[in-house]
């Protein structure tokens, strides 16, 4: 994989797991209003994601989304921790791209553009 194609996987991964990570909702929360319509906005939280440097030094992200600089190992360990309980959530989103890649055509290399 050229490294453009590298860097099209890393921020897609990125942008994949903010997608996730800012879908989460407090359960306490009263998140549905008359009819049982869905009334949840504003009341989402970005849910941390943390990673490990090679190091064994921990680094956890509530902001918005994972800073693009961030290494390609330290991101390859991000994970949503549920209290004992891990969820390799960039891991995850690794295979379900190699799955769409391997089973319906994806490409992950950049577009040129004219």
């Amino acid at each position: 994989m050229n490294s453009s194609a590298q860097k099209s996987r890393k921020e897609l991964l990125i942008q994949l797991e903010s997608l996730i990570g800012n879908e989460c909702y407090n359960a306490n929360i009263q998140n549905y209003g008359p009819g049982g319509t869905r009334q949840a906005d504003g009341r989402s939280f970005r849910y941390p994601i943390t990673f490990r440097e090679p190091d064994g030094t921990k680094i956890k992200v509530n902001a918005t989304a994972i800073p693009t600089e961030m290494h390609d190992v330290t991101l390859a360990t991000g994970y949503y921790a549920f209290g004992a309980n891990q969820l390799d959530i960039i891991g995850a989103l690794n295979r379900v791209l190699e799955h769409l890649e391997n089973h319906y055509g994806l490409s992950l290399e950049p577009v040129q553009s004219d």
